[in-house]
């Protein structure tokens, strides 16, 4: 078993579910998504052993967003984070020059815009959140 603790994504949409597993120094080494038919927890089951069986039995600190997630989250004990602040989070961590990112879901559809903040880097403005 490793001794490093590998970050997991887990994003529960309305109709899939993706994963994705980063290195302590961010760098991607497992992302995939499946429709999940209704059926989360046998979705999320098969991409999280197909993760293990790619990779090898792995330390992770796992949290949980999307429109599905928060039941799930609250159930196993794992952060949940609101889908509009993990994308914003993450696109201003990858790709700070971002101006306006637009997210379509399976149900739905964000944009995200983003200003200029005092450190130089962008920060959200505001979400727009259409159906």
């Amino acid at each position: 078993m490793s001794t490093n603790l590998y970050k997991l994504g887990i994003d529960i949409g309305s109709t899939t579910v993706k994963v994705a597993l980063l290195s302590s120094a961010d760098e991607l080494l497992f992302a995939d998504y499946k429709r999940h038919y209704a059926n989360i927890r046998e979705t999320l089951t098969a991409l999280l052993q197909e993760a293990k069986e790619t990779l090898g039995p792995l330390d992770v600190a796992p949290m949980i967003t999307g429109s599905g997630g928060l039941t799930l989250a609250k159930h196993l004990e794992i952060p949940f984070v609101q889908e509009v602040i993990s994308v914003s989070t993450a696109l201003t961590h990858y790709a700070p020059q971002t101006d306006v990112a637009i997210e379509l879901g399976g149900e739905d559809a964000k944009i995200i815009y983003f200003i200029p903040r005092s450190d130089g880097r962008r920060g959200l403005k505001r979400v727009r959140k259409k159906l």
